[in-house]
């Protein structure tokens, strides 16, 4: 299928041009490619580079794409890896536009990074061998606007029922509240199923085999006490994070992790940390599903080898 009949789909879909920037990413790519000296303006779509959302990167020719693969993050060592797996032509659909270091939170393990560019000669090795790259990441976090979402995603593999929300970013909302079958815990735990996902973070209240009802949902963040302390007012008794400790290295890192470290005692609430990248892997495998219905073309969601980096 043609590249362009396939981004005027996605644009349609994920409504992506209906946000004038990403509150996000509209900060974070200027970081990061600024602090290089690389001029990501240039090198990437004019329609990227005013909403930071939609199609990134695209080849100097019409190209018929065969297959797309999905990422959350566009990690360097993500990226290479496809590209031992892709045609030319193909298309990359992730998340992030960037990549990112959120750290380990596991004892001795390293701290992250925070955002960090692509490694230009990466970008351009995507550019000769003509695959494009569509970033969506504001349209997926804030409310679904297509029924395909961060939130949507984690709340169908847990039975979950949205009865709230909170937080409030984009055109919506950045986390949700849901009610679920009564169950256990460490029932609930099972229910993820992120490929390669060899460690989960515990915080807050550790008994596992206690019923709960109400969780809370924040795909992603989460790495800091803003986005978790209010779920507790919304009577949830259990937080589903991408980060629930903050391993991001720096000043302002150390004073989150702080923070987080006084609340866990204080906490009636169990804290469940999947790792940015990982609690939003799931979206990716229903997005690529999705794809492979309305395009009638290959699509593969890629988990990353290494979820805590």
């Amino acid at each position: 299928m043609k590249l362009k009949e396939i981004t005027k789909t996605l644009d349609k879909f994920f409504q992506v041009n209906a946000l004038y920037e990403d509150p996000s990413m509209k900060n974070f790519v200027p970081m990061v490619y600024d602090s290089i000296g690389y001029n990501w303006k240039e090198e990437f779509q004019p329609d990227f580079i005013k909403n930071f959302n939609g199609l990134m990167i695209k080849p100097e020719e019409e190209v018929t794409v065969n297959e797309i693969w999905l990422l959350s993050f566009l990690n360097d060592y993500m990226i290479e890896e496809i590209l031992t797996k892709a045609s030319d032509g193909d298309m990359i659909f992730a998340h992030h536009p960037i990549q990112m270091e959120c750290g380990d939170p596991r004892e001795g393990k390293e701290w992250g990074r925070g955002f960090l560019p692509i490694n230009p000669e990466i970008i351009n090795n995507l550019k000769q061998r003509k695959i494009s790259v569509y970033t969506c990441h504001a349209p997926l976090d804030a409310g679904s606007v297509s029924g395909l979402g961060t939130n949507e995603a984690l709340i169908k593999r847990i039975g979950g029922k949205q009865v709230d929300q909170y937080m409030e970013y984009a055109h919506g909302y950045a986390s949700r509240i849901c009610e679920i079958p009564t169950q256990t815990i460490s029932e609930l735990i099972k229910k993820f199923n992120i490929p390669n996902l060899d460690y989960i973070d515990i915080k807050g209240n550790k008994e596992l085999n206690r019923k709960v009802s109400k969780v809370a949902i924040i795909p992603g963040g989460g790495g800091n006490i803003r986005d978790i302390q209010p779920a507790e007012e919304f009577g949830a008794e259990v937080v589903i994070s991408g980060q629930v400790t903050c391993r991001i290295a720096g000043e302002r890192g150390k004073q989150e992790d702080k923070a987080l470290q006084e609340f866990y005692p204080k906490t009636k609430m169990t804290l469940i940390g999947l790792s940015h990248a990982g609690s939003e892997y799931p979206v990716m495998e229903d997005i690529a599903e999705w794809i492979k219905e309305k395009f009638n073309i290959n699509a593969e969601a890629i988990p990353e080898n290494n979820w805590w980096r």
